[in-house]
This record gives C-alpha cells, sequence and structure tokens, in this order.
C-alpha cells in the first residue's frame, strides 16, 4: 500500500461497509420491531437531503455523494418499518428551497398530534458565522447565511408547532452540532434529542460515514448493542456514530438530549446475531506498518478486515498474530502544540483543552475561544 496506490483506491469505507453487510441480508419486519419505544404509525418523518445548488459558486455541488444516497435510505427505512407515507416528508435538492422546506415543515407539525415522535434529518452543506456563531442548513436555493435554514428557526419551529411527545433532530454535514448548541442554549417546550455529524464549530466530511452509522443503528445492527440486550438506544446510537467517527473520518461527533428525553430510549431491536469482535476497530499489520481497519465477520479464529479508505478489494482473512487494538497517541490537558491548518497551509501554536480517541479540542493562543477546534491526530505536533 504504497502513497499511489493509497491515493488512487482512496475510497470512504462506509461504501466497502456497505457492500459487505448487504451479503447479511439484515431486513426488517413487523414482529422485529417490538419492545420499542416509539410506534410508526404515530411517527412523522421530516427529511431534507441538499446535494446540488443553485448557486454552485457559492455551494459546491456533490455529485459523487448521489451514488446510493443515504438519505434516501434513511427515508426507505422510516417507511418500510411502517411509518404511513402520508407522515413522511422528504425533499431532495431542487424541491429543497427556503420556501419549501418551511411550508412543508409547517404544514407537517400542524397535523401532528399528542403522544407522536417526529423525526427530522438534514444533510448537505452547512454554514455557520464566525461573529455570530448563527448556524444555518443551506437549502437548494441559498445565496449565503441568512438566506439559509438557521438552525434557531428549526428548534424554534418545532418546540412550537408539534404537538406530539418527542423529536428527535438528526444532521449530517458542516457545523450540523448548531443544533446541539440550541437545544443546550434555551429550556424546550417538547424533549429533543439530537445526533449532529460534527461540532457547531467543525467543519464535517462529505462521505456518508456518519449516516451510515446512523442506518446501523436504526436497522438494529448487532455490533452498535454496546449492552447485548437485544436492543438499541438512543445513547447506543450516539456513542457508536462518534466512535465510527473518530475512527474512520478522524472527526469528532456530538449528540445531546433534553432531561425529559430518556437516554435508554429504545430505537431498534436487534437483527442477527452478534459474534465477538464483530465491528471492532483495530490495526492490522500489512508489510512492516500499521493501518486501521474494522473487523467485518469472524470464522474459526479468523477474522475479515476491511481497512479504513480503502476500496473492499484489499479486504482480507488475518489471523491474530496482525491485529492490536487501536490505541491512538493523545497529548495531555494543557499541553503546547502546533496546529496545522489546511486553509492556509500554516502550523499555528496552540494548547490542548481535551483529547478523546486520537482527537484533541485545541484553543489558539491569541485567538478567541471562537477558533476552538476539534483537530485530527495528522494536523497535530510538538511545538517547535
Amino acid at each position: 500500500m504504497n502513497g499511489r496506490e493509497r491515493s488512487r483506491l482512496r475510497l470512504r469505507l462506509s461504501a466497502a461497509l456497505a457492500i459487505a453487510f448487504c451479503s447479511l441480508a439484515w431486513t426488517f419486519d413487523a414482529a422485529a420491531q417490538s419492545g420499542l419505544d416509539w410506534r410508526p404509525d404515530k411517527t412523522w418523518v421530516f427529511a431534507v437531503g441538499v446535494l446540488e445548488y443553485q448557486h454552485p459558486d457559492v455551494w459546491r455541488n456533490q455529485p459523487a455523494a448521489k451514488t446510493d444516497r443515504r438519505d434516501v435510505q434513511l427515508v426507505e427505512h422510516f417507511r418500510k418499518t411502517g411509518v404511513p407515507a402520508a407522515q413522511i416528508v422528504y425533499l431532495q435538492d431542487r424541491e429543497a428551497t427556503q420556501k419549501q422546506i418551511r411550508q412543508s415543515l409547517t404544514q407537517l407539525l400542524e397535523h401532528t398530534r399528542p403522544g407522536e415522535l417526529l423525526v427530522l434529518y438534514y444533510t448537505g452543506h452547512g454554514s455557520r458565522d464566525h461573529k455570530t456563531r448563527e448556524v444555518h442548513f443551506v437549502n437548494y436555493d441559498a445565496k449565503d447565511g441568512p438566506t439559509a435554514w438557521s438552525v434557531a428557526e428549526i428548534a424554534k419551529t418545532v418546540d412550537h408547532g408539534f404537538q406530539g411527545d418527542k423529536a428527535l433532530l438528526m444532521a449530517d454535514c458542516c457545523y450540523s452540532g448548531g443544533l446541539y448548541d440550541e437545544l443546550k442554549r434555551h429550556e424546550r417546550r417538547v424533549p429533543f434529542a439530537c445526533l449532529c455529524s460534527s461540532f457547531s464549530h467543525n467543519s464535517s466530511t462529505g462521505n456518508w460515514t456518519y449516516t451510515d452509522a446512523l442506518l446501523k443503528g436504526l436497522r438494529g445492527h448487532p455490533a452498535v448493542d454496546q449492552n447485548r440486550d437485544g436492543h438499541i438506544e438512543f445513547s447506543e446510537i450516539a456513542a457508536y456514530s462518534e466512535l465510527d467517527m473518530g475512527f474512520i473520518e478522524r472527526q469528532k461527533s456530538v449528540s445531546a438530549r433534553s432531561p425529559q428525553f430518556p437516554e435508554r430510549w429504545t430505537l431498534a431491536a436487534t437483527v442477527g446475531h452478534f459474534k465477538p469482535r464483530f465491528g471492532e476497530r483495530v490495526e492490522v499489520l500489512w508489510q512492516g506498518k500499521w493501518y486501521r481497519a474494522q473487523i467485518i465477520d469472524v470464522k474459526e479464529g479468523q477474522f475479515k478486515i476491511s481497512y479504513v479508505n480503502y476500496d473492499s478489494s484489499w479486504d482480507e482473512w488475518v489471523d491474530n498474530t496482525r491485529l492490536r487494538p487501536y490505541r491512538p497517541k493523545e497529548f495531555a490537558k494543557g499541553d503546547h502544540v502546533d496546529v496545522y491548518w489546511s486553509q492556509d497551509k500554516k502550523w499555528y501554536p496552540a494548547t490542548i483543552r481535551r483529547a478523546w480517541y486520537g482527537l484533541h479540542f485545541v484553543h489558539y493562543d491569541g485567538y478567541a475561544d471562537e477558533w476552538d477546534d476539534w483537530v485530527a491526530p495528522d494536523a497535530i505536533r510538538v511545538r517547535k
């Protein structure tokens, strides 16, 4: 796996895993949904997926992401689990104008009743104003932040208009943690929970890794079931997606819930049986070097692994002699480091505020807290 091969074959691990897991044929039926804390017939889904834009000179189109769209899969999952078609609104690309989003969400909320659940999902571009700290999700016709769909508006609209009992908000985009900030900033009438691919001050990967993790949880992937009780809870999906993003994308996701939203709220029953070490995040020895990989099958003391950022042609069976736990190096709180900023290709002095799974939350020396950031292992070094 030399540099040239790595560049040529660098693809999303999520795509490779999707192919591998398809062979397991994990499907759903009504019986598998027993014992859940939500009812499909009392669920409303509002999803927005924007991968192309009216002003591509401002917001870059994402044609590569249109292959096997996970936003479509997410909507289809809820349809297959029994959510009535009349209770699902999905706005894709050109349909997702600011006016249409606002009108459609307002109309959907008007039909909700006590005892119901709202699931709201967005994927596309996110924007953040460093001065006002306002975060917006970018609709198809947006020109700038103010003409986009603000997360403050989302939270306010749902809180005022939804007549049900709980709202689950999910976002896979840059600065999606703005939803997290809104949840924490104000007391809400409606119990909220949110799952976001990044903090409000962080950009996000253009891959589908985060939504893939959400889908695994919602579909009942046994690797997400941390306590092995046969059910997947909100907290387990949050933890699994956080680890996947940290391991695959070197990015910090975030989740939150209001006090009234149960941490152990059950979203799915597991499908299939868990195999020890299945889904484990490891490093694999290959020609004298260690590479990040994930175990995707286990059989008679052998482990099938898929390398991070390599396509499925590199998948292979290995034994324990070539495996080791993934234990990234971390700096300590208060350490003084240099951080690489890709936009201007310069190193900046910074101080470590927190470390997690090889990622570091840093404060740039001489800058306001507004610029604090989670950075990947390859963007940080001992201060020179």
